[in-house]
């Protein structure tokens, strides 16, 4: 059985927000409301296209029924489906991080609350996702992340052990999610929403990738508690 180095996708291991912003100002524009800068979008760009149209429709005072949400939610997802890698791309360092794990013997997956099929479009279209051992999407089990059977499944399925194997992602739901199944954590400093739960609860923060290695990930592995 591997180890593996598990990777939440939206903020951590690709910037997905520019795309993200495109599909959100494509609704906002249907709904004749001002559109939001990239800046503005960042913060919730890993959160979903519902949470997104909350924010925005927050921002502009503007209520938002449940029928204009499902139908702007749709107008979203078929926009960013068919534009899901016009800007986005990894974050620097990070394909170069994944490549000196998988040197020294790990296998690599994605856990992502993005819909399974999206996540496989994402990074095939940026030429990643041969470099998967297990691409597993919000809706792949039952339960998604925070829930920690969504990270143990995808252990599982790249033939792992949950036992060697470490999270890496952006905010509190992938840090409680390695938390509640026993696995150290890394989290990345850059991503969109690092919150202070998540600052607490990591075993390791990350501020580039550059200091992402294997000699980082077997020490975590074999001390699971905070070292920074």
């Amino acid at each position: 059985m591997a180890r593996v180095a598990v990777f939440d996708l939206d903020g951590t291991l690709v910037d997905t927000a520019p795309d993200h912003a495109a599909s959100l100002n494509h609704c906002l524009a249907a709904a004749r409301m001002p559109t939001m800068s990239l800046d503005m979008v960042r913060p919730y760009a890993g959160h979903g296209a519902r949470v997104m149209l909350d924010e925005a429709y927050r921002r502009d005072d503007r209520p938002l029924p449940d029928q204009e949400l499902n139908e702007q939610t749709a107008r979203f997802l078929a926009h960013y489906e068919a534009n899901i890698a016009v800007a986005s791309a990894p974050f620097p360092g990070a394909v170069a991080a994944m490549d000196r794990l998988v040197e020294a013997g790990f296998r690599l997956a994605v856990c992502t609350n993005k819909y399974e099929r999206f996540a496989r479009l994402l990074l095939s279209e940026i030429g990643l996702a041969d470099r998967f051992a297990a691409i597993c999407g919000s809706d792949t089990f039952a339960r998604r992340k925070p829930d920690p059977s969504h990270l143990t499944g995808t252990i599982e399925r790249a033939g792992g052990r949950s036992d060697a194997s470490i999270m890496i992602g952006d905010t509190s739901t992938d840090i409680d999610a390695a938390v509640a199944a026993g696995i150290p954590s890394i989290l990345v400093d850059f991503g969109y929403a690092p919150d202070a739960n998540a600052r607490a609860r990591a075993s390791f923060i990350l501020d580039d990738y550059a200091h992402l290695d294997a000699a980082l990930a077997g020490r975590l592995i074999g001390a699971p508690a905070r070292l920074s």
